[in-house]
């Protein structure tokens, strides 16, 4: 994901427990599926129902969670992030990202893949 993003989008970067990086946006994570396709985990069905009518959904997948996963063009990024990202990064120790941790299932931490890498050494 730190490829295809701006300099000014890197505070939307972060990472999980074992060192993946997905953008966090105000209704969605967004990770890199292959390399024309983003996977898009939403958990507020007026975005899914947005980016429907925006034409970008190429794939939808309900689940049982409180979430939606859709697949998108990765040429399509300026606009998924435009529909909701933030202007600074959120607290970490935030109730928002402790939330959203409980939502996505797994730990949501800011992005220093150095740092991870020598702990996992």
């Amino acid at each position: 994901m730190k490829n295809i993003i701006s300099k000014k989008q890197k505070h939307l970067l972060w990472q999980d427990e074992f060192g993946s990086d997905f953008l966090l946006l105000k209704y969605a994570e967004v990770y890199k599926y292959s390399e024309s396709t983003l996977r898009l985990f939403v958990w507020s069905k007026k975005y899914v129902f947005q980016l429907q009518k925006l034409g970008l959904v190429l794939n939808e997948i309900e689940t049982d969670d409180s979430f939606t996963i859709l697949e998108v063009k990765t040429e399509n990024l300026p606009q998924i992030i435009a529909l909701g990202s933030f202007k600074r990064r959120p607290s970490i120790k935030g109730k928002w990202v402790k939330s959203k941790e409980e939502i996505l299932a797994h730990k949501i931490l800011p992005y220093r893949p150095k740092e991870l890498n020598n702990e996992n050494q």
